[in-house]
């Protein structure tokens, strides 16, 4: 029965050496940074550096449109920087006549740094949301989060009084996509875990989700959950055999989001 042991051993150390390599590994399996050089000249708006921690200001964008006194605080992916994400928040809300802010995380085009916790992300997002407050009455607020910005787009909603919540293709939390692959995993072991699913509980503004029928990275029905949880509160548009990188860049997302900021504007 030796054998038998020594398989079990094996087995064991094999999934500790899995675990262990996961652990380490989060960084580099859920941030795709894309570096920007100093000199880097953005096509439109002007640059903010807004200090957060550890001699570290966040690079951010700020797209004015004219008098505005109102601004939608976008949230972009995992992956590039505000140069490839630019083209995303002018496609859904550059006619809104809202300015749009949208700052780079770090080590992501000219911020400096590394992203290395969850509470450091959320503590970063509170330092750009306290400028947006000296800067916009709060109820002139509104805050986007695009796929992995949505986790921390929802809990900065939930801790504030914005006037809206736009979510597009968001996760249910990377629990839940961790649960679809790698069940085996334990969740204690994940050091970003971006709770959409509990923060969206305690978000008092108007919600509406936008999600891919087809998005092959994070799936349609992770929009459905966070919908059943608040089905009378939280508005879903299904937009039918559409892509996870197409999914900002659709009509429905860029015709709705008009219609709600107008209706915030009627009120």
């Amino acid at each position: 029965m030796n054998w038998l042991k020594n398989i079990g051993i094996v087995l064991f150390v094999l999934y500790f050496m899995i675990c262990l390599g996961l652990y380490f590994a989060q960084e580099k399996l859920l941030f795709r940074p894309y570096k920007l050089s100093d000199t880097h000249t953005f096509r439109t708006g002007e640059e903010v550096e807004i200090p957060v921690s550890d001699d570290i200001s966040l690079n951010c964008l700020w797209i004015k449109r004219g008098e505005s006194k109102k601004v939608v605080l976008y949230l972009h992916g995992n992956r590039g920087s505000n140069r490839r994400c630019t083209g995303q928040a002018l496609s859904a809300f550059g006619d809104t006549g809202y300015d749009i802010f949208m700052p780079d995380y770090r080590g992501y085009g000219k911020t400096e740094g590394a992203i290395y916790s969850e509470k450091q992300m959320h503590a970063d997002i509170d330092q750009v949301y306290s400028f947006l407050k000296m800067n916009y009455e709060e109820k002139d607020i509104v805050v986007a989060g695009y796929s992995m910005g949505s986790g921390m787009a929802t809990r900065v909603a939930a801790e504030n009084n914005p006037s809206y919540l736009f979510l597009i293709a968001p996760y249910y939390s990377i629990v839940d996509i961790k649960n679809r692959y790698a069940q085996f995993i334990p969740n204690f072991l994940l050091k970003y875990k971006l709770r959409n699913d509990k923060n969206i509980m305690n978000v008092k503004c108007p919600i509406t989700l936008f999600h891919g029928t087809v998005d092959e990275v994070l799936p349609y029905d992770s929009s459905v959950k966070l919908k059943a949880l608040r089905p009378n509160d939280i508005e879903l548009f299904t937009l039918e055999n559409t892509h996870h990188r197409r999914t900002i860049f659709h009509p429905i997302v860029k015709r709705e989001i008009q219609n709600k900021i107008r209706s915030i504007a009627s009120k």
